[in-house]
C-alpha cells in the first residue's frame, strides 16, 4: 500500500510540474540570446539604452538592467556562466523607486 501511495504522489507531483507547459502557447517568442557585446551594442543602438545596474546571481550569471536615458525603455539582460546573453524582459516607462521613497528636495 505504501508503494501505491508513494508512486501516486510522484505521478501527481510530475503532472503539476509539466502542466503549465502544454498550456502555453506557440506563438510565444523564444528567448533571444547572442554574444553580450552585439546584444549591448544593438540595444544601445536600437534604442540608446545602457547599463545602469548589474548583479552576480548565486549560479555564477550577471543580471544586468539597461535604460534609455529618458526612461522610455528598459531591457534585463542575463549572461550565463557558460557565455550567452539573454534577454528576460524588456518593457516601457522606467522608473527608480529610491526617487520616489525620497519625497520633494529640502
Amino acid at each position: 500500500m505504501k508503494t501505491i501511495v508513494r508512486w501516486y504522489g510522484i505521478a501527481v507531483a510530475a503532472v503539476l510540474f509539466l502542466l503549465p507547459w502544454p498550456l502555453t502557447s506557440g506563438a510565444e517568442a523564444s528567448p533571444v540570446c547572442g554574444d553580450r557585446q552585439k546584444v549591448i551594442d544593438s540595444l544601445r543602438a536600437k534604442y540608446s539604452e545602457e547599463p545602469v545596474a548589474v548583479g552576480v546571481t548565486s549560479n555564477g550569471g550577471v543580471i544586468e538592467v539597461l535604460k534609455a536615458p529618458d526612461g522610455q525603455t528598459w531591457t534585463i539582460l542575463f549572461t550565463y556562466p557558460s557565455g550567452p546573453s539573454c534577454l528576460v524582459a524588456s518593457g516601457e516607462a522606467w522608473e527608480y523607486l529610491e526617487d520616489k521613497l525620497k519625497g520633494p528636495a529640502a
